[in-house]
């Protein structure tokens, strides 16, 4: 038996580190950009630069978080790779070569950053456990003041390299909320895409194409209703073509429903959202989407089902509750709606109108008695 007597506390804090790094499973580790020590000016270190580039990829890495969980892949990879590069006790070499040694680690990335006359020149390695996949070189140059686009288009070159879906998420994400609904670097991202990965995984991009012309149908308010009705056509054409390849992806699944729904034909929307609802009963949009409509149907009932599910999912948004609430009082159920304004009351207790129903409700039982 091992004996931990002799071992000071940073000691065993080092060591802690050094087994957690090595089984997390993380198959990207980012090791440190070098900075040379004769270049080193104030804010401009090898701990720094490598700490900025690794917020730079956990930051892309983030954008596409919400769509990863919803497929049946490890979108864990690169935040834990990460995790392992934050060592403070210096062993990254001792967790590195361990889990290097024992196959884990399917890419390893370093690099360095020199200067000269104002400019600044990033070289990235990215080295892939599979022999058959050739080392990436990546070259990054600009102005001495602009290191952080440096390293922000070093972390896009790179995980492009290790996981481009994920970067054209991060493009999504950025096009919309600039409110360019043609995606114009999306689309490239996802062409390249098409031209670079496994057909296996052309679902990925079928399902992201359609999920931008149902964005642009729906926000772009320069659309004529003719151009709106091609945008949708176009919408369902790629979802259909991802749930062929897929037919447990969840978002074109939630994104037909909602399709569907809003040009009324509810039946072929039940059963889109049936299908998401059964792949991931703990997903809000479905249940919001799918309640939504069913009011609209007036099927006040089957909504309060959908709405009962929505609040378990989040029982702190008070305005769930109240259009639960309101849907018991449409079914007479004027107990369960006074539980649930009381509920809304409770999370936001400044909202008039909250207050204003649960006393309509009082008022009302009142004049019952």
């Amino acid at each position: 038996m091992l004996d931990f007597g002799f071992l000071t506390l940073p000691a065993m804090a080092a060591a802690m580190v050094f087994m957690s790094a090595l089984f997390v499973g993380g198959d990207v580790v980012l090791e440190k950009i070098n900075v040379p020590k004769a270049q080193e000016t104030v804010g401009f270190t090898s701990s720094i630069v490598t700490r900025r580039l690794a917020d730079d990829l956990r930051t892309l890495s983030y954008a596409g978080a919400s769509e990863l969980s919803a497929l049946r892949i490890d979108e864990g990879g690169v935040e834990k790779g990460i995790n392992a590069f934050e060592d403070y006790f210096e062993v990254g070499l001792l967790i590195n070569g361990a889990r290097n040694i024992l196959g884990m680690i399917k890419y390893y990335v370093n690099g360095e950053i020199v200067s000269n006359d104002n400019k600044l020149a990033l070289t990235i390695r990215v080295y892939a456990k599979d022999k058959h996949e050739p080392v990436r070189l990546l070259h990054i140059g600009g102005d001495t003041d602009k290191i952080d686009d440096i390293l922000h288009q070093g972390a896009i070159q790179t995980l492009e390299y290790i996981n481009p879906y994920v970067v054209t998420l991060y493009y999504r994400r950025m096009e919309l909320a600039a409110r360019d609904y043609d995606f114009p670097k999306t689309h490239e991202s996802v062409r390249r895409f098409l031209a670079t990965q496994p057909l296996e995984k052309h679902f990925l991009a079928y399902g992201l194409l359609g999920r931008m012309h149902m964005l642009k149908a729906e926000l772009d308010t320069a659309l004529t209703p003719e151009q709106q009705e091609t945008q949708y056509r176009e919408a369902i054409r790629h979802l259909n073509a991802a749930l062929l390849q897929e037919p447990d992806f969840l978002y074109p699944l939630i994104n037909l429903g909602i399709i569907y729904a809003g040009k009324k034909e509810y039946a072929l929307a039940d059963d889109y959202f049936a299908r998401a609802v059964k792949i991931h009963p703990n997903y809000l949009i479905t249940r919001k989407a799918w309640g939504k409509m069913l009011v609209e149907q007036g099927q006040i009932e089957d909504a309060i089902v959908q709405y009962v599910a929505a609040v378990q999912i989040a029982p702190e948004d008070p305005s769930l509750r109240y259009i639960l609430a309101r849907l018991y009082e449409q079914v007479g159920m004027q107990a369960a709606a006074r539980t649930q304004f009381e509920e809304a009351l409770m999370i936001n207790p400044i909202s008039r109108e909250y207050a204003a129903a649960l006393k309509a409700l009082e008022v009302e039982k009142e004049g019952v008695k």
